[in-house]
């Protein structure tokens, strides 16, 4: 867009648009580079003519993207206008062009303008500075929450030893003295269902932390599938839903245990969806497409209620669901990240979801990390 046409320049007389114009320096970021770095010297208002910049605010090694700018926003006024250097990181998304603004030429340019175009400036900022503190309050508030369930998972994993490694002792015992199928097979469930639950709480450790460690290993689709369904048979009988598996056999490297995780939170997440609601349906197909492993859950849902689809993955996102965290689909987002990989949905009102996760096949970047 032109720069002419950003909307910081509206109200300046068309004499004080014109000079402001003129003096415009123009600058092309390359995607990931920085606009300013914190602390910098304010040098004047950047207009975005093209691409999209994140408001970046680092603190204890974790940053946070408090905001994305569009073409025709602008943004650096609130240096300019108190003389302190940059509060934030302003970095590009992608490739961007700005005009920028040279803090002297502003202020000359001000001193020349109707007072209303100042007085609409402060009133701007000032928006602008109270839109900053509700996101950091928000920030605030959802690292206390994590503190919160960081806690409990500690003291989860802490109790959970003795009882756990009780009733493991207690399934190889009556493995060593039954030997039929039956048995076998029963007390192999036991065995890893007392490893989920380890995991799990484990889990909510690593997301309270900001951590995702994964345990790599060797397995293959139908496996995984067929481990899936075990572990969930009486599950899917008490739904009164109907359910189709599909897999198209193909060898994989993931961490199963999450793996399994997460699919059993997009599987549980769409039968609460469905609830009583007749000839309710949900299909898991699983493959290996071009060097991706696909995972894709299908339901015949109310979908994803409008309100929460832009945050879905955000840590205690919820709605309408009575004794939910808003945990689930969040700690799911970061196992996939974790694998390297992406999830994504697809939605319609009263036509149900699709959730299509998408992980290189052998092995991950970060895992371990």
């Amino acid at each position: 867009m032109a720069a002419h046409a950003n909307r910081f320049l509206e109200r300046f007389t068309p004499q004080g648009r014109e000079r402001v114009v003129d003096e415009l320096l123009y600058h092309d970021v390359t995607a990931g580079d920085y606009l300013f770095r914190e602390g910098d010297p304010a040098e004047g208002i950047c207009l975005v003519l093209k691409g999209e910049v994140e408001i970046v605010k680092s603190a204890a090694h974790r940053e946070e993207v408090l905001g994305v700018f569009q073409p025709g926003d602008y943004l650096g006024e609130v240096a300019v206008l108190d003389g302190y250097g940059r509060s934030t990181d302003a970095r590009a998304k992608g490739d961007v062009t700005i005009a920028l603004i040279p803090s002297q030429v502003l202020l000359s340019v001000l001193a020349t303008e109707p007072v209303s175009l100042t007085i609409g400036l402060f009133q701007n900022v000032l928006s602008h500075l109270r839109r900053t503190n509700e996101l950091y309050i928000q920030e605030v508030v959802r690292k206390e929450k994590l503190s919160l369930v960081g806690e409990m998972a500690s003291s989860l994993m802490h109790d959970l030893r003795n009882p756990i490694s009780g009733i493991h002792l207690a399934a190889d015992l009556v493995t060593m003295n039954h030997s039929d199928l039956e048995t076998v097979h029963c007390c192999n469930n036991i065995r890893l269902q007392c490893d989920r639950v380890v995991a799990m709480a484990g889990e909510l450790l690593e997301f309270s932390r900001g951590e995702s460690k994964l345990d790599l290993g060797q397995t293959d689709t139908t496996a995984f599938l067929k481990q899936f369904t075990a572990l969930n048979e009486q599950y899917f009988l008490r739904t009164g839903i109907r359910f189709s598996f599909k897999a198209e056999p193909a060898p994989i490297e993931v961490d199963s245990m999450r793996m399994l995780r997460l699919l059993q939170n997009l599987v549980q997440n769409a039968v609460d969806a469905i609830g009583s609601q007749p000839n309710g349906h949900i299909d898991i197909y699983i493959a290996v497409v071009e060097g991706f492993f696909f995972l894709i859950v299908t339901d015949n849902g109310p979908g994803i209620p409008e309100p929460i689809r832009d945050r879905i993955f955000e840590a205690f996102v919820t709605y309408g669901k009575k004794g939910g965290t808003g945990l689930g689909m969040a700690i799911a987002h970061n196992v996939v990240v974790a694998h390297g990989g992406t999830i994504t949905f697809e939605t319609e009102t009263g036509r149900g979801t699709k959730f299509i996760v998408k992980l290189p096949q052998f092995g991950a970047a970060s895992a371990g990390e």
